[in-house]
């Protein structure tokens, strides 16, 4: 890997959050081999600016087709922007002009709408991660490794700490295809006591990852908008090591719902297509599948990934 960089001791200019914005979420060059270029998947080296350490402002070079991916203040852009398209690139938008608001909807009017809160709805759903068996099996001497695709405002952070075991050496890695999400992510970091957390722009159907560089893998809230569920979780399959869980969750309205579920379920999810399952494009190989219901609104689909690739 050639870095090429330089050190710069003081904070640049015109960074968010005064001198945080190159240290939260941020990388190190030691995380730059596990990132690949999501157009050919070839190895990445950078050539820029470090800041305390970490990757400040410059580009991701791709070894294979040559195309640089930016870093800005301390973000890797590994966002191909033209592939996505249609209703997923309004959700986008939507996601860019919202993010402000979004963890207090998700915080204060979602329980209004489903009668469960969201700590009781992540909890429900956490334990099918088998955060706290994470160090079982285990060859690599490195840190275990925690992927969150659509990590968006940070919200499973909390939870993916309380559940880690103690005395193990974790990182949480979080991809998003939303600018302001993350922005939105950093900013709850800003007081985060946790396991190091990496950000990154991103596209779930081209996870900017290795094959097999996670234990774990959790997605929450966003496959029914994708332009194509099928490639998306072969790509978090792709990313997790063989037998890891694979954790997803969206909407999906309970048949035991009341009325006014049913009635609130509909009006939020208006924007969301066909909110069902799609268990049918769970990755052949796939082991432990496995669908329940982990609230009035949300549906947990869990499997192992492929043994054999």
């Amino acid at each position: 890997m050639h870095l090429g960089a330089r050190t710069r001791p003081r904070a640049p200019g015109g960074c968010e959050h005064g001198d945080l914005a190159g240290i939260i979420g941020g990388m190190t060059p030691e995380q730059v081999p596990f990132l690949r270029c999501p157009r050919c998947n070839g190895s990445l080296s950078y050539i820029g600016t470090m800041w305390n350490g970490r990757l400040h402002a410059g580009n991701l070079h791709c070894g294979s087709c040559a195309r640089p991916w930016p870093v800005e203040q301390g973000m890797p852009h590994l966002l191909e922007a033209t592939a996505v398209y249609g209703f997923e690139a309004f959700v986008r938008v939507v996601y860019e002009l919202f993010a402000p608001f979004h963890d207090l909807g998700v915080r204060y009017g979602l329980p209004l709408a489903m009668l469960a809160t969201e700590e009781e709805v992540r909890e429900n759903y956490m334990p099918r991660l088998e955060v706290e068996a994470i160090a079982q099996g285990r060859v690599d001497a490195g840190p275990a490794r925690i992927l969150d695709v659509g990590i968006g405002g940070g919200g499973n952070l909390p939870h993916l700490a309380h559940h880690a075991p103690a005395g193990v050496d974790v990182e949480i890695w979080g991809v998003d295809f939303s600018t302001q999400m993350l922005r939105q992510c950093r900013r709850r970091l800003a007081t985060w006591d946790g396991p190091p957390v990496y950000l990154l722009l991103g596209d779930a159907h081209a996870l900017p990852f290795a094959d097999a560089s996670f234990d774990r893998v959790l997605h929450v809230g966003g496959i029914a908008t994708y332009r194509d569920p099928a490639r998306a979780l072969a790509e978090m399959a792709r990313v997790a090591r063989p037998g890891t869980p694979i954790v997803v969750v969206d909407e999906h309205l309970d048949p035991a719902a009341g009325w006014y579920q049913w009635w609130m379920f509909h009006w939020i999810t208006l924007l969301d297509g066909v909110a069902r399952v799609p268990v049918e494009h769970v990755p052949r190989g796939a082991t432990d599948v496995r669908v329940t219901q982990v609230s009035s609104f949300y549906y947990c689909l869990s499997f192992r990934s492929p043994a054999i690739r």
